[in-house]
């Protein structure tokens, strides 16, 4: 740690019921006495969809989320994430959707607003170990290589 670094006090708290949460984080730079970030958040739940908006990045960030799962066994659902950004005056999506078969494999896709389509297979091995294979594409570029991941996650 520097020794010109000032200490920071960071606090956090969450208040709700089964369908409706708010939230907050803060920190507080001790010194100078300067609020140096902070976020408030709302989230709504339903058995079937949740929908969250978020005031992020000191007030420079509006982030809006919606989940809705197509069938009771949970094993469909589709996602669309907005986030704007006020400074920069840019805003950006992100649509996916998943699907599980059985209970052992689900299948992640997303396309966001820069062009990038991403997919993960997930397979479980064992009881709570898995394998993944993830793997992007950017869309407005096709002459790059896409990425590839390969993950064993093993718990005992």
């Amino acid at each position: 740690m520097a020794s010109n670094q000032a200490p920071t006090i960071g606090v956090s708290t969450t208040i709700g019921t089964p369908t409706i949460a708010i939230g907050a984080k803060a920190a507080y730079e001790i010194f100078t006495s300067k609020l140096i970030s902070f976020a408030v958040g709302i989230n709504f739940n339903r058995p079937d969809s949740t929908a969250s908006l978020v005031l992020g990045d000191n007030g420079d960030t509006l982030r809006a989320l919606y989940r809705y799962r197509f069938d009771v066994l949970k094993k469909t659902a589709a996602a669309v994430e907005i986030t704007r950004r006020l400074s920069a005056n840019e805003t950006d999506f992100v649509v996916g959707g998943c699907y599980v078969f059985g209970d052992q494999t689900m299948v992640n896709v997303k396309f966001d607003s820069c062009g990038k389509l991403g997919a993960i297979l997930q397979r479980k091995i064992i009881p709570r170990s898995f394998v993944s294979l993830s793997s992007e594409l950017d869309m407005k570029a096709l002459y790059k290589t896409p990425k590839f991941g390969l993950s064993l996650v093993l718990k005992p």
